[in-house]
């Protein structure tokens, strides 16, 4: 049996359809893609330095670097790339105060 053209058509037309949704639906059971994985990663190394570079900075500051660490991956990259210790502390207290607006000591 022959099919008109507007039945060819159509059947194009739902061929596309069901094509386009199994690329969505085979997309979105994709594994993580890497650039998740590396910000993943970036956060464990953020926290592991926190525990072992700075785990003695009042507690109000250690409780924001973690949450910074989870919600920014610039706070992240630039809290990594700080090797001096009193610079970093710099930074996080000056993060700390533009965020919170507690101008206040961190004791």
């Amino acid at each position: 049996m022959a099919l008109s053209p507007g039945q060819e058509t159509l059947m194009l037309g739902m061929q596309g359809s069901l094509n386009l949704l199994t690329l969505s639906i085979s997309s979105s059971l994709q594994p993580v893609t890497p650039t998740a994985q590396l910000v993943s990663e970036k956060r464990a190394q953020a926290l592991q330095m926190l525990k072992l570079q700075d785990d003695d900075l009042p507690r109000p500051l250690k409780t924001f670097i973690r949450t910074m660490i989870a919600h920014d991956s610039g706070f992240v990259n630039v809290y990594l790339l700080m090797e001096d210790k009193v610079e970093r502390l710099e930074y996080v207290t000056l993060e700390y105060t533009g965020k919170t607006g507690n101008f206040g000591t961190l004791a």
